[in-house]
C-alpha cells in the first residue's frame, strides 16, 4: 500500500511539475513588449492598442497616467506574436473591450470619442501608419510618437 500511495505521490510531483514548466516558460514564437505612447511630446493615457499579426491573434494594451503600456495577447504581459505587426490605437472606453471595426477585426467599433491626443489616422488598420516588428523571447521597447 505504501508503495502505491508512493508511485501517486511522485506521480503528481511530476505532473505538478509539468504543469509548471509549461504555464512559466512561455511561448517561443511571442516576444514581451512595453513602451510608451506620446502625443506632441506628452503621455497619452487611457488609450487602447492593438497589436494585430498576419494570421495570428492579436494583442491589446491600455496606457497608463503616463502613457506606458505592456501588451497582451493571452495573459498578463505575455507581449505579441513575432514578427510584423500592423498597431492601431484608439480611445480607452469605460466598459467596451472588443477591438475597434476596421480590416483588422470586423468588430463594433467603441462609441466615437473625441481626443485630440489621439488623432484618427491611428484609429483603423486601413488607415494607421503604425506597424511593429516584434523579436520572439526579447523584451521588445516599442515606443509610439504620435504627431
Amino acid at each position: 500500500m505504501s508503495r502505491l500511495r508512493g508511485a501517486a505521490a511522485g506521480l503528481l510531483m511530476m505532473s505538478v511539475t509539468c504543469l509548471l514548466a509549461a504555464g512559466c516558460g512561455g511561448r517561443t514564437d511571442m516576444g514581451r513588449v512595453s513602451g510608451t505612447v506620446t502625443y506632441q511630446g506628452k503621455p497619452v493615457p487611457d488609450a487602447m492598442l492593438f497589436f494585430k499579426p498576419k494570421d495570428k491573434s492579436p494583442g491589446a494594451a491600455r496606457t497608463d497616467a503616463a502613457g506606458r503600456y505592456k501588451l497582451n495577447t493571452f495573459r498578463p504581459g505575455d507581449g505579441g506574436f513575432a514578427g510584423a505587426s500592423v498597431v492601431t490605437i484608439t480611445p480607452w472606453v469605460e466598459g467596451f473591450i472588443e477591438m475597434p471595426d476596421d480590416a483588422i477585426t470586423g468588430r463594433k467599433p467603441p462609441p466615437e470619442v473625441p481626443r485630440p491626443d489621439i488623432p484618427d489616422r491611428y484609429r483603423t488598420a486601413d488607415k494607421t501608419p503604425l506597424t511593429a516588428e516584434i523579436i520572439a523571447g526579447k523584451n521588445n521597447v516599442i515606443d509610439f510618437k504620435l504627431d
